[in-house]
């Protein structure tokens, strides 16, 4: 350990963890904050051993971690004026808190990664927005509409137009890590980071309604299929990709004529698998709703904004493929829970926390490096 650097952004990453200001961290640690803000800035007058000791007390972290040589992502790929869904009212201290969430993660999946490789069922498209098909990066794909590409993904995913029973699980099957975690106070739907050598992940806020995440993943996988890099444009065109991957033009349209009312649209929730909130902006999208009859639609559904009918609740999805990463390690190469956590710097109860585990068991002998294949089932 000691014969590495310390990293400063370590140090900030665990204490954004905590929603702690340096500030908070000096009274509790006894470490004046000047020195934490030039630790954590790389700056000269490096941080005396038994003041790291108190700071990692503090932040409830292993001195290793401080250790770790990882980048760190300060930003997703959405984090721009309309960052988060376009959720105004985050704090900086909970964008913080939930970027620095996402980077602990993504610090243990590519340790995991370094013993498994992943098969994917299906390649990760990219597309690229582009008015003429000769203006497109090498490597995306030139596309007219955001729409184009939830089309070309469905019709990758062998889909038709009919509604996605697990998006998940295709996500998941393109080598794109889904992780539903706990945001606590942070006011944020999802987000997604793009770590350099691996696929993106997807981090989804496991307190929302399962509608919810189920559009909030569709809009965050539009993002790392269109979007290498961020423009003013990319909330609407992550919205517009999630609408026709969640509720194809050609497939909802001859639902949506069939009525308009809150039990029909209830119904129509349950099979599509979408918020009823969610169909009454896609009524409207494909003009089948305008003016007075939107405005008397809305005013109907008024009640249920904040909470739809319990009776038209649908099942949350469950992301596997981190578990089945966890699972290869444990099973097949002989690690325990608090081997594995112990390997990724983090005390094992909070890495059993994370990954809803029960660390147990002494070490085994390791083996070689396996091939994991995303427990995929094709939807008939």
């Amino acid at each position: 350990m000691l014969d590495r650097k310390l990293n400063g952004e370590m140090v900030r990453l665990a204490r954004n963890r905590r929603r702690m200001t340096q500030t908070d961290l000096a009274a509790a640690s006894g470490v004046p904050q000047t020195a934490i803000s030039r630790t954590e800035n790389d700056a000269s007058g490096e941080l005396g051993l038994e003041q790291l000791k108190s700071i990692a007390r503090c932040l409830q972290f292993p001195v290793a971690f401080f250790y770790e040589q990882d980048t760190v992502y300060r930003q997703p790929i959405s984090l721009h004026p309309a960052a988060f869904r376009k959720r105004a009212s985050v704090s900086a201290r909970d964008e913080s808190a939930v970027i620095a969430l996402g980077n602990h993660y993504v610090l243990q999946l590519r340790r995991l990664l370094d013993a498994v490789d992943l098969n994917p069922e299906f390649e990760t498209p990219k597309f690229e927005i582009v008015k003429t098909r000769s203006g497109a990066a090498e490597f995306a794909r030139a596309i007219s509409t955001a729409r184009d590409a939830a089309i070309a993904v469905r019709a990758g995913w062998q889909l038709g137009d009919g509604p996605i029973a697990d998006l998940t699980s295709y996500v998941e099957a393109s080598g794109i890590m889904v992780i539903k975690a706990d945001f606590g106070a942070a006011d944020v739907d999802g987000f997604t980071l793009r770590p350099v050598g691996m696929d993106p992940v997807i981090f989804l806020n496991q307190n929302r309604p399962a509608d919810r995440m189920r559009f909030s993943l569709a809009h965050e996988f539009g993002h790392a299929v269109l979007h290498a890099f961020p423009d003013e444009a990319m909330e609407k065109e992550a919205n517009e990709f999630a609408s026709e991957l969640l509720m194809p033009r050609n497939g909802i349209l001859p639902d949506l004529r069939r009525g308009l009312s809150i039990p029909a649209l209830g119904k129509l929730k349950l099979k599509w698998r979408v918020s009823i909130a969610s169909l009454i902006y896609r009524a409207s999208s494909v003009d089948l709703i305008e003016g007075e009859s939107a405005r008397r639609l809305w005013i109907d559904f008024g009640p249920y904004r904040t909470r739809e009918p319990v009776e038209f609740d649908i099942a949350p999805e469950q992301p596997r493929l981190a578990a089945d990463l966890i699972r290869a390690h444990t099973q097949d190469l002989g690690f325990t829970i608090v081997d594995i956590a112990n390997a990724v710097t983090t005390f094992p109860n909070e890495f059993a926390q994370m990954h809803g585990l029960v660390p147990t068991g002494p070490r085994v002998p390791e083996k070689p490096k396996l091939r994991l294949v995303p427990n995929f089932k094709r939807q008939a």
